[in-house]
């Protein structure tokens, strides 16, 4: 390790000054092997090249210059992530009864290309190049080797009386020297290490709107490794100097110069800040840290600063790179705890909007809320912008905004399935199905956020000290007056710790009739019917997603797995809104919505796997309230329920044939995604298992091979699979409860009748319209003319199902079918046919408490007659042809009376026991108290929803191709879910992005991934 010096006179170890006394002794020595301040110059050149590389990426970031050809390529790789699994290891968790965990991975290519820089650059700055510099010297002038320097910098103790014992020269390597430089380089790293942890701007220099803005979200994989580097560097530190006191002894004693060190209080504060950072490193394991959280949370914030204050009282000559990282995480956390205290009115200031003078609060007409049409967009022209896209059939638009009688200025609305706002301060807490608390808080202080984003959440009554990250299901909107616009939606499920106690808490005091603790100071207000109320605070709002311009992108595909759904509907809302004409600037996101310069998207299609049917209730208001304002094909809504049991059919005897009208489809059109569903005679069967036909007819997005077994040798990631991978994170508990799993059935049978009557109405509005249409070209006063062209073979009438076993559901469905549209409703030409039954119709409301009045429901009301709203075309027929393409989502205008049938679900209002949904304790005695408790209006949307849940696992990368080709432009995907969700996706989108379809100037060969995969 020694290196020879370059002459007798210039050793590569000083020899140790003869004092008599050991303090004197140690002291001298440790002076003379104190490095010169030339020799810093390698940490300062390492903090220059990352300014340099920080301003470079955020110059990217802002040119976008990742939608381009280059950032295509970079991100063909850039994007992926590994996952891996040992093989057999599922079957062998299964036989042991250990819960499933997800495959281990690893995080995307380019987070493991950035700590691979980092580590790289650090241990060129550690090790390349003479560790100790000449006093005087710089890189560029070594040769010179000058002759003396009269003192180094000036310390925190004097050491003047033995500068004279420095050496003058230059040392490449020695024990000391190298030890000396790797505790350099670990001092260096230590702002960077904060700097990758912190949560809040401005200190979260990162995060910063001019530069990259990402969030500890994208950076604490980086944290955690870089405190790792830094561990590395100083046990070398520490290993290279216990060589170098070991090998170097007194000369009047003998003894080694260790026996000495202990003497010298810097000493003792080195192994002092030692022993900080090993326990940090050892809390820090992922099973300890996820095993004991809370006792990690509280060692961690207390041994930081203290690791940080015994290095720097270790070495004062370079303390300042502890104090600057002491600085920074004492300065982010006094801005935060200052912010928590206005956000939860511990400064005695409560909000209830903003100041925003463009806020419009709606007025009330005969005590009635008059509803706010949605906004038209402003009228330009093609030269002034020629990104808006342009109104009918080439692009799938018809009217924009959607023409609707939602009331879409209230966008919060659309996230509160009931009209009860909790007081300020106070979560509003329900248990729902898969053992889910949905959490809804409205804070004092004013608190925007981000779409996206997520927040830590502490409730006091389980635990005051420590806070949880939670992602907000709902939309920050500045334009709604009140609290109205700022309500936090949160859907958390019960695992172990915080919110296992979580659950237990809230169903132990539903189960007791309490509505609130009683220790708690709760404001005169209104209490809510169901659920209960919890004094909450939140810290936040967190998350990159800030930095996503949702905009630029004419086509954005959202998946969603199991609960994370919460960033998916945020997602979902801010678009839907934008694409209404809302300004996304009051949202919480960039500025821009439809009618403005620059706005490119047409088009959301929202992508949710889900456990159980009965999990749809969790965000059914949402998507209903999405449907409404934006409807199909803008917005397509797809739920794959994935726990299905296949049922082993035999092979059954050919159908006898029926005499049919319907035209054969061509292979594009059954390929299409959006074709109308075939009939079930029309179906193959599979003879190993069957799960519906009328849940898989002719839907090519849908993967039922998936349900062969609950483990796949060799899966879309290229090991084993299981069926949980998509849709639970760890710890979720799948235990099926009794009242639950009732509820599951009933919501999915709701969604098979609604799609079966859906289908049978599309098929006779097609046989319909098609005799209208064939009428009308038949010239009556030709008298050579026949009336055998009323009828054509290609016209399908619905088959009559004589595996119908009601007569009282046949006469139902003829009720259905005697309500079809007019005439002149269906008199469209057949060119516009296949385009008009894209996707299935949701059928009339489940429950309609004004279905004896015969006035429809103001809840999620549906106004046909604003379709009367709609510009004037050239002719009556093209009229009607833009009126039947801008109704194919919505329902038929048949009169409530008519449906004779009632909802599946209507029985869940208030009747059902949801028992066995807390184990253990005082809950388990008096879970039977519990119940699922559903509104009429609740229940109703998630009837309307349950049509858009299917079973099967979805083939990601077809719908991903199909939105592909259905854009104009850029696509983007939003994705949140379990690890295997993640890395799946971002193979399908690194595998379907396209640079030479970019430099051809097809844009539509881009795709951007915006994802929230994280864990603290």
């Amino acid at each position: 390790m020694a290196a020879d010096a370059t002459a007798s006179s210039r050793p590569a170890y000083p020899p140790s000054p003869a004092f008599a006394n050991d303090l004197e002794f140690v002291t001298a020595y440790l002076t003379v092997h104190v490095l010169s301040d030339a020799s810093r110059i390698y940490a300062y050149v390492f903090w220059v090249a990352l300014v340099a590389v920080l301003l470079c990426c955020s110059l990217l970031h802002h040119l976008n210059i990742r939608g381009g050809y280059i950032g295509a390529i970079w991100s063909k790789w850039a994007i992926r992530r590994r996952t891996w699994r040992k093989k057999h290891s599922l079957s062998l968790a299964k036989a042991r009864g250990q819960p499933h965990r997800q495959p281990f991975s690893l995080p995307a290519n380019a987070q493991i290309f950035t700590l691979a820089a980092i580590v790289v650059a650090s241990l060129l700055v550690s090790f390349l190049g003479p560790d100790y510099l000449a006093p005087g010297s710089t890189l560029w002038t070594l040769h010179d080797f000058p002759s003396a320097t009269t003192s180094l910098a000036k310390r925190a103790y004097e050491m003047s009386d033995y500068y004279q014992y420095q050496p003058q020269y230059t040392i490449p390597k020695a024990w000391w020297t190298t030890g000396n430089r790797t505790g350099l380089i670990a001092f260096t790293l230590f702002p960077l290490c904060i700097l990758f942890a912190l949560k809040s701007p401005p200190f979260a220099i990162f995060s910063l709107p001019f530069l990259v803005q990402f969030y500890c979200d994208k950076l604490l994989w980086l944290h955690k490794w870089t405190a790792r580097l830094i561990y590395f560097l100083t046990v070398l530190h520490v290993a290279f100097w216990s060589v170098q006191l070991v090998i170097e002894h007194r000369a009047s004693t003998g003894k080694m110069a260790y026996f000495y060190a202990w003497q010298y209080e810097k000493f003792l504060y080195a192994w002092t800040a030692f022993g900080c950072m090993t326990l940090l490193f050892a809390l820090s394991i992922s099973a300890i840290r996820r095993a004991h959280y809370e006792a990690f949370y509280f060692l961690h914030v207390l041994l930081v600063p203290l690791t940080l204050v015994m290095s720097a009282l270790h070495h004062p000559p370079v303390w300042w790179w502890c104090w600057a990282a002491l600085g920074l995480w004492f300065g982010e956390r006094t801005w935060r705890f200052t912010w928590w205290l206005y956000t939860n009115g511990f400064l005695g200031s409560s909000t209830s909007s903003p100041p925003n003078t463009l806020r419009k609060t709606p007025s009330r007409v005969g005590g009635s809320e008059q509803k706010i049409q949605a906004p038209q967009p402003h009228k330009l022209s093609q030269a002034s912008s020629p990104d808006v896209p342009r109104s009918g059939p080439a692009v799938g638009l018809t009217h924009y905004p959607p023409i609707t009688s939602v009331d879409i200025m209230h966008g919060a609305k659309m996230s509160r399935p009931t009209d009860y706002v909790p007081p300020l301060g106070f979560a509003h807490a329900e248990l729902l199905p898969g053992r889910t608390v949905r959490l809804r808080i409205v804070t004092p202080g004013y608190l925007p956020w981000a779409p996206g984003q997520h927040f830590l959440i502490s409730v006091p009554s389980i635990t005051r000290f420590t806070t949880h990250p939670f992602t907000a299901a709902s939309i920050c909107d500045e334009q709604t007056p009140g609290a109205n616009g700022r309500v936090l939606v949160f859907f958390i499920r019960a695992k172990n710790g915080w919110t296992k106690d979580l659950w237990d808490t809230v169903a132990l005091m539903m189960s007791r009739n309490e509505q609130f603790r009683r220790g708690e100071s709760l404001p005169r207000c209104e209490m809510p019917r169901r659920g209960v109320l919890l004094r909450a605070c939140v810290d936040g709002p967190y998350g990159s997603s800030v930095r996503a311009a949702w905009k630029d992108y004419s086509s954005i595909l959202i998946v969603a797995g199991g609960s994370g759904v919460s960033y998916a509907l945020s997602i979902l809302q801010f678009i839907t809104l934008c694409l209404a004409g809302r300004n996304g600037r009051f949202l919480g996101g960039k500025s821009g919505g439809y009618g403005q310069p620059g706005f490119k998207t047409t088009r959301v299609r929202f992508v949710w796997l889900v456990r159980e049917f009965g999990h749809v209730q969790w965000c059914a208001s949402v998507l209903r309230r999405c449907m409404d304002i934006v409807h199909s094909p803008e917005l397509q809504v797809d739920i794959f329920v994935t726990n299905v049991k296949p049922v082993t059919v035999p092979r059954a005897p050919p159908a006898p044939a029926r005499v049919t009208f319907a035209p054969v489809q061509t292979a594009q059109e059954k390929d299409a995604e959006l074709d109308p569903p075939s009939p079930g005679f029309a179906q193959e069967v599979n003879p190993r298992f069957s799960v519906s036909s009328d849940d898989s007819a002719g839907d090519s997005d849908v993967d039922l091979s998936y349900y062969t077994g609950f483990v796949h040798d060799e899966g879309d990631l290229g090991h084993e699979e299981h069926l949980l991978d998509l849709t639970n994170f760890e710890g979720d508990d799948d235990t099926e409860m009794p009242g639950e799993a009732q509820f599951n059935l009933s919501v999915k049978q709701e969604g098979k009748m609604r799609r079966r009557r859906t289908r049978r109405l599309t098929m006779a509005a097609f046989a319909k319209q098609e005799l209208i249409y064939r009428a009308s070209e038949v010239n009556f006063e030709d008298p050579g003319q026949s009336s055998i062209q009323l009828v054509n073979r290609a016209v399908s009438l619905p088959p009559i199902n004589t595996n119908q076993g009601s007569s009282n559901q046949r006469g139902a469905d003829l009720a259905d079918l005697a309500a079809l549209p007019s005439p002149d409703f269906l008199s469209t030409p057949r060119s516009v046919v296949s385009s008009m039954a894209t996707t299935p119709n949701s059928a009339h409301p489940l429950i309609d408490p004004f279905r004896d009045t015969g006035r429809s429901s103001p809840r999620h009301s549906r106004n046909l007659s604003a379709l009367g709203n709609a510009p004037l075309v050239t002719s009556s027929a093209a009229k009607r042809i833009s009126q039947a393409l801008s109704e194919r989502s919505l329902e038929p205008p048949t009169p409530a009376s008519q449906f004779s049938s009632h909802s599946r679900l209507s029985v869940w209002t208030d009747t059902d026991s949801f028992a066995a949904l807390v184990p253990g304790g005082d809950v388990q005695r008096a879970r039977e108290q519990l119940r699922l408790d559903l509104d009429d209006g609740e229940v109703e949307d998630v009837g309307i929803v349950a049509e858009h849940a299917r079973p099967g696992k979805p083939k990601l990368d077809r719908i991903l191709a199909d939105e592909v080709e259905r854009a104009k432009g850029a696509v983007a995907v939003a994705c949140c879910g379990p690890t295997s969700l993640d890395a799946m996706i971002r193979k399908i989108i690194a595998t379907q992005i396209n640079p030479a379809r970019i430099r051809r100037g097809d844009m539509r060969g881009s795709i951007s991934l915006f994802s929230e995969e994280f864990s603290y």
